[in-house]
Formats: C-alpha cells, sequence, structure tokens
C-alpha cells in the first residue's frame, strides 16, 4: 500500500543515513545537496525532482541521470516487490498507468537534456550499459559487482502495453540516442 508521509519521511530519514526533511524548506534542501556533494560516491535517487524540474533550481551540481529502457523500468517497476502495489491499484501493469508512467519516465529524460543543453555537468548512465558509462565518467569502482539483469517484459507485459510505452517516449529516445534503446 502507498505510503503516507510521515512514513515517507521516516524511509527518507532512513535512506539518507539520519539526515531529516525539515521545514526549512529550499535550504534543506540545499543543506541535503551539499551534504551529497560532500561525500564522495554517495548516490540518492532524485526521479521526482528530475520529472518536476526540480534540479534546474539547485545549485549547479554534477548530476548522473540513471535510466532504463522505458518498457523494461516499467515492468521492473511493476514487480510485487518494488511498486506493483500502485500499478495494481490502477488495475494492473497492463493499464493505462503505463501512460503515467512513460510521461514521467520522458519528464525525466527531457530534465537531463535541457540540464545538458544549458551546459551544467551532466551524465547519462543508460541501465543496459551501466559499467561502461560508470567507467568512462569515472566511477567504475561503484559497478564493480553490478550485474544486468535481462529486460524479461513478456509475459509480464502484453505487446500493446510495451507499443505504448515506446510510443510515448519514442521522441525523447531519439533525442537520448542511447544505442541500445
Amino acid at each position: 500500500m502507498k505510503q503516507g508521509r510521515a512514513a515517507q519521511r521516516d524511509e527518507f530519514t532512513r535512506r539518507a543515513e539520519g539526515f531529516t526533511m525539515d521545514a526549512t524548506g529550499i535550504a534543506g534542501i540545499r543543506h541535503y545537496l551539499d551534504r551529497l556533494a560532500a561525500t564522495p560516491a554517495t548516490t540518492a535517487v532524485l526521479s521526482t525532482w528530475a520529472e518536476q524540474q526540480l534540479l534546474r533550481h539547485t545549485p549547479r551540481r554534477r548530476i548522473v541521470f540513471l535510466l532504463r529502457e522505458p518498457a523494461a523500468a516499467y515492468r521492473s517497476m511493476c514487480e510485487p516487490d518494488r511498486h506493483g502495489d500502485i500499478a495494481d491499484g490502477y488495475g494492473g501493469p497492463d493499464s493505462w498507468y503505463a501512460v503515467f508512467y512513460a510521461e514521467r519516465w520522458r519528464k525525466i529524460a527531457e530534465e537531463y537534456l535541457a540540464l545538458r543543453a544549458t551546459g551544467w555537468d551532466v551524465s547519462l548512465w543508460s541501465y543496459e550499459c551501466l559499467p561502461d558509462h560508470a567507467r568512462r565518467d569515472g566511477f567504475g569502482e561503484i559497478v564493480t559487482e553490478w550485474r544486468r539483469s535481462e529486460p524479461r517484459l513478456k509475459p509480464a507485459l502484453r505487446n500493446e502495453t510495451i507499443d505504448l510505452i515506446r510510443t510515448c517516449t519514442s521522441e525523447v529516445r531519439k533525442a537520448l540516442d542511447v544505442s541500445d534503446w
């Protein structure tokens, strides 16, 4: 079941090793980003920030976008131990939830493209080529034991769902020019 705000704050605090999002608004966000920047090889998943185009309003930072081919990412997200309960609430993986997911994925990719176009120090790592992309950018040590899982789209998703996701994201995928997609 989807978590309430208090549970989400507690989960954030746990994952952020004790950091809390206090009531200081933007100052709290900047403090968190400063903390991340001060700790080499620390990661934070800020996909909602990217989707809502909030990253461009933060102080300039080096940002790495990790994207998986959108249909494969959606299938993975719909697994019961990840966020399958959310997809189930909309009627399952082959529901209109696929369109909402494709739109979110597209917005994240567009944020990468917008930041890159304005000269930010951004990198795009595709899940499918993660070790190569990490090594290219000097972070090979963080992927030494990483193993890619195959994109098992079927039977989890119907062809219509896969085609829908890929149609909704086709323009931005072309702009990203990731050869493995």
